[in-house]
């Protein structure tokens, strides 16, 4: 069965001198020249396990982790142009999300809609908070930031919001154990974190059609969301006590998860996993990604086609609501 991949990484020549974080990542290293080629050694594999399209996106940390913020806008611009004009004889095989200059909200609105509309982007990317040039890590849950969620709403395109590794300064249980700090654990609970503040901050009121993706199974939160509601509820925070707080909401974590949450396989083929997903999700919130180079195209094949659910339901997986949702 083809196959559409959404969270599937590339990066630029030298671009470890734009984010020097990228050096403290053992998984780089490790795939720096698969990360660089765009498209021979990347077709190949995407025939390996087949990928019928894959969406490129620029490696974590990407814009949000660069060495200095103030390039920012500029930087955004230079790798849309690149990813665009790399794949533009390709497009049947390949296409990319923008990466975008979350500093600064009036530019990334920009940005967003230059990639869309002039190169023919399909969505944005944003790798976590931003952290540029070392500064104090921002949030977009931000009030700054609502006409950055409400343009991407009126131009209905989804925005992936994935992982990075929690600030250096930030102290954690796990710090004493660099495995766990990546791709193993940390980059979950802070994407998760992430997505909870945007949907505890009553964004999803204000723009009730938003879409957003995020990989790895949902990043713990299909698991999770029922004991949020839960204790939020049991605890009072919600009702009364929210709308004191500034942060009235119609719906439970649960309902807005299941509204405007979309997820994706990357990295994840487990099957039990799977069967949680559906169950809280429902098929047509659920997509087929990898996490190319990171992970290996066949293995995720392999996986997938040894699923047994209806062939409805490994179609829309596989391909049929990323078609939708992307407009592909």
């Amino acid at each position: 069965m083809k196959k559409i991949a959404l969270e599937e990484a590339f990066a630029i020549s030298g671009v470890e001198e734009y984010t020097p974080q990228l050096l403290m990542l053992r998984e780089f290293r490790q795939n720096e020249a698969k990360l660089h080629d765009l498209t021979d050694m990347r077709l190949r594999a995407m025939d390996e396990g087949e990928i019928e399209l894959s969406v490129l996106s620029a490696t974590s940390p990407s814009i949000q982790g660069l060495g200095d913020p103030e390039a920012e806008i500029e930087t955004s611009r230079m790798w849309n142009d690149y990813v665009a004009e790399s794949i533009s004889r390709h497009r049947d095989r390949l296409r990319a999300f923008a990466c975008l200059p979350m500093r600064y909200p009036d530019a990334a609105i920009e940005e967003l809609r230059r990639s869309v509309g002039d190169l023919g982007l399909v969505g944005a990317l944003i790798n976590g908070y931003d952290d540029a040039g070392g500064s104090k890590p921002v949030y977009y849950d931000a009030p700054e930031y609502l006409d950055f969620w409400r343009a991407a709403e009126t131009l209905d395109v989804p925005i992936y919001m994935h992982p990075r590794t929690v600030p250096d300064d930030r102290e954690t249980t796990y710090k004493p154990y660099p495995e766990l700090k990546s791709a193993a654990w940390g980059f979950h609970i802070e994407t998760a974190e992430h997505v909870l503040r945007l949907i505890i901050s009553g964004l999803l009121d204000k723009a009730p059609n938003l879409k957003i993706i995020i990989g790895h199974m949902g990043e713990m939160l299909p698991f999770w969301c029922w004991r949020i509601d839960h204790r939020i509820q049991r605890e009072g925070w919600d009702g009364e006590t929210a709308a004191q707080n500034g942060r009235p909401r119609k719906l439970s974590v649960t309902e807005y998860v299941q509204r405007n949450i979309y997820i994706t396989t990357s990295g994840f083929f487990y099957t039990p996993a799977l069967d949680h997903a559906l169950e809280v999700m429902g098929p047509e919130h659920i997509m087929y990604s990898v996490d190319y180079p990171y992970e290996d195209l066949a293995e995720g094949c392999k996986w997938f086609n040894s699923l047994e659910y209806a062939p409805d339901i490994l179609q829309a997986i596989a391909s049929g609501n990323a078609k939708k949702l992307l407009k592909l």
